[in-house]
């Protein structure tokens, strides 16, 4: 992705310092990465040094506007970036302002603090601040360095919905625990430039209180500010127990030198730098209770009231060393940084399916979205919620159920639909099953945008008589939409052909099978005479002819032990050599249990997940010749016409009487050809395609599966 951050200037401070840190890592995830800023500064050779192209656009003057606007439109329509990314105030409305001069990109905010000292600002500074209030309603996506930054911005106009909290990350590996020389007397520390943000009395008053400790102060700025701190020491006593320090390179080693850390600040901090750095080297901190200073060091009991020096002096008075590194390293390293805001910077793809409880093609969806970590991913199931919902949420997706009542649409449903659809502002739009296509299109009207918008069929069709009305006048307005989408994936041969004759465009397809997980799906200990049939309680699925067949097979061997697994089956009338399990979630060790699995689905399949999964298992399997069963199985295995049960009796004895235990051939060819793996890199592709171009017409209509693909 070509990322461009746009900044005032490169040089020392906080927010350029994560800046560098940023940059340089998406460029190793593979980003191109260019950062624009309008004065040169020290951090150009080290974003230079770690492939990060960098321009300065030269602002001569205050008022040189006009021309440098200019150049700055000029830079950005050179770069063509797919995201804009502001890095503070000024910044922030220069990419939204050049948004319609370079194609339209993401355009990004970056808040780095909590609070301004807006009442001391110049007109112009206070005209800034306004438009970035009124004007952040326009931006994609807003990024926040801490929670109490987003909650102040929030306040004042900013759209909630939009801000993400992505904390600064701390190089661990510069802030580690230095040696550090035994003293019987405690050293505080206070480290920020000389300003008056960062409260300098409010120590020097708590630290006059402390008549046994050592101070140390490191920073530079305000020289007027910096003696008036000098003066009041002096006033206070403590003057000879107070060590300045300019600004340092080497701060690990100052860090060293300090027994606690203390932030006195008295409004703006957001994300404080110096507290997690201090912190990564091992060094307690106290803070005063501003931005997000409390959430860093992870006990209240270490924060005080911004200005109450009594109270910092109880604080410093009650220390006692604790060991605060491993905070940093789980929850704020620059790793977090970056993978955060990867994950926020990478395209938004909207899933629309029509549930997301028990069945294959749920199951390979909620699969697919955990092995797409690159995207963000934001599901809407058009009925309730179900297994995978749960699942998913509890891997941190968001999913939202419109509890639609089974082909009947509501207002409020459709109210709903619209509102998290605009919320959203997905870069993608996924349909998953027809409903969940029907929707797609819906949603793609609803967002005012022309994205790519990607149907994915999960079934065969056979005969529309066999499909609820419903379903039966969605799946042909599908046909009369199939112009719209950029693709349409089936998960079949079968399928694809089945609806290209009913006038799916074929222009549009794709295969990509299912995959299935071999790490989860492996051979076990079969039990010798025991036949599964797995699958739901449904017309399709044909149970009449698996039970008719298990009576023919036990006549000849009585000691053959029959199960059956799915949703609904509880309700089958079956003889007592047949054993009803119901909907289980140990399906991959019930599975390899086996000695054959069966599938006897009359019609409907599409991409049978039960064979698949059985033969990653190694189990022999027999099945109809429904859907791609054929293309599945290769030549592993036994196939039988559908709904006759003599035919699937008789495959069933051979694979006993020949005392076949396991088919290490059928698990070879799902290595080969449908590992999760494979699956996911299409996906993947297809994802990151540029939709729409003439690079997309270019792509491949169907992904060849003759070749044999990595194993997973």
């Amino acid at each position: 992705m070509k990322i461009t951050f746009i900044i005032r200037d490169l040089g020392h401070g906080g927010a350029q310092r994560q800046l560098v840190l940023l940059a340089k890592g998406l460029v190793r995830e593979g980003h191109e990465v260019t950062v624009l800023h309008f004065y040169d500064g020290a951090f150009r050779a080290e974003l230079e040094s770690g492939g990060v192209q960098t321009i300065c656009v030269g602002k001569k003057s205050r008022w040189d506007l006009i021309g440098f606007f200019l150049r700055l439109v000029h830079a950005a329509r050179s770069i063509r970036p797919e995201v804009l990314h502001g890095y503070l105030a000024e910044s922030n409305l220069m990419a939204l302002f050049l948004k319609p001069f370079c194609g339209s990109p993401r355009v990004v905010w970056g808040v780095r603090d909590s609070q301004t000292d807006a009442h001391l600002w110049g007109a112009l500074s206070k005209l800034s601040f306004r438009l970035n209030c009124l004007l952040a309603r326009f931006t994609d996506l807003i990024i926040c360095n801490s929670k109490a930054g987003r909650d102040y911005y929030a306040a004042r106009g900013y759209p909630i919905a939009t801000m993400h909290v992505v904390p600064n990350g701390i190089d661990i590996e510069r802030f580690r625990p230095q040696p550090r020389t035994a003293s019987d007397t405690l050293t505080f520390g206070l480290v920020g430039r000389m300003n008056p943000m960062k409260d300098h009395a409010t120590f020097l008053a708590a630290a006059a209180l402390d008549p046994h400790a050592r101070f140390l102060i490191v920073g530079s700025g305000d020289d007027a500010y910096e003696q008036q701190m000098r003066d009041l020491a002096a006033r206070l006593g403590i003057a000879e127990r107070v060590t300045w320090l300019p600004a340092q390179n080497d701060m690990p080693a100052i860090y060293a030198k300090m027994d606690c850390l203390v932030n006195s600040s008295a409004f703006g901090e957001g994300f404080s730098n110096v507290i997690g750095e201090a912190m990564a080297c091992g060094v307690p901190c106290i803070a005063s209770d501003v931005g997000d200073s409390a959430w860093i060091i992870g006990d209240k009991a270490q924060t005080f009231p911004a200005g109450d020096h009594e109270a910092l002096a109880q604080c410093m008075l009650a220390f006692q060393a604790n060991h605060p590194r491993q905070r940093i390293v789980d929850e704020f390293s620059v790793e977090k940084l970056i993978e955060r805001t990867s994950r926020l910077l990478s395209q938004k793809v909207l899933w629309l399916t029509t549930g997301l409880g028990s069945g294959g093609a749920e199951m390979m969806l909620a699969q697919l979205i955990r092995g797409l970590p690159k995207f963000q991913h934001v599901v809407i199931s058009l009925t309730s919620g179900g297994k995978h919902a749960t699942a998913l949420r509890e891997a941190g997706i968001e999913v939202h159920s419109l509890d639609m009542p089974a082909g009947k649409p509501t207002l409020r449903s459709l109210w709903r639909l619209f509102r998290i659809v605009r919320r959203t502002k997905a870069d993608i739009l996924m349909g998953w099953m027809y409903h969940g296509c029907f929707a797609a299109v819906l949603a793609r009207f609803m967002r005012l945008k022309r994205i790519p918008l990607i149907w994915n069929i999960r079934q065969s069709l056979y005969d529309l008589k066999h499909e609820k009305r419903g379903s039966a006048l969605v799946i042909r307005a599908l046909a009369w939409l199939s112009w719209m989408p950029q693709r349409i994936t089936y998960n079949t041969q079968t399928g694809a052909k089945q609806h290209e004759a009913i006038g799916y465009r074929a222009s549009k397809t794709q295969l990509v099978p299912n995959g299935f997980d071999l790490a989860k799906w492996q051979p076990g200990t079969p039990v010798a005479g025991r036949i599964g049939r797995f699958g739901r309680n449904a017309p399709m699925k044909d149970y009449t002819t698996f039970i008719a067949a298990a009576k023919i097979i036990a006549q000849k061997r009585p000691q053959t032990h029959f199960i059956i697994v799915g949703a609904g089956t509880e309700e089958l009338e079956v003889p007592d050599n047949i054993q009803i399990l119901g909907e289980r979630h140990d399906l991959p060790e019930l599975t390899a249990s086996l000695n054959i699995a069966v599938s006897s689905s009359a019609f409907g399949e599409g991409f049978p997940n039960v064979i698949g999964e059985a033969m990653a298992c190694a189990v022999p399997v027999v099945a109809t010749d429904i859907g791609d069963t054929r293309w599945v199985m290769g030549e592993t295995g036994r196939i039988v016409p559908p709904s006759d049960p003599e035919a699937l009796a008789r495959a069933c004895l051979e694979i006993l009487d020949a005392g076949i235990l396991q088919d290490l051939d059928a698990r070879q060819r799902i290595e080969q050809q449908f590992s999760l793996r494979s699956v996911l890199l299409q996906f993947n592709s297809l994802l990151n395609a540029p939709h729409g171009s003439s690079e997309s017409a270019k792509l491949p209509v169907s992904v060849p599966l003759t070749t044999p693909l990595p194993h997973s």
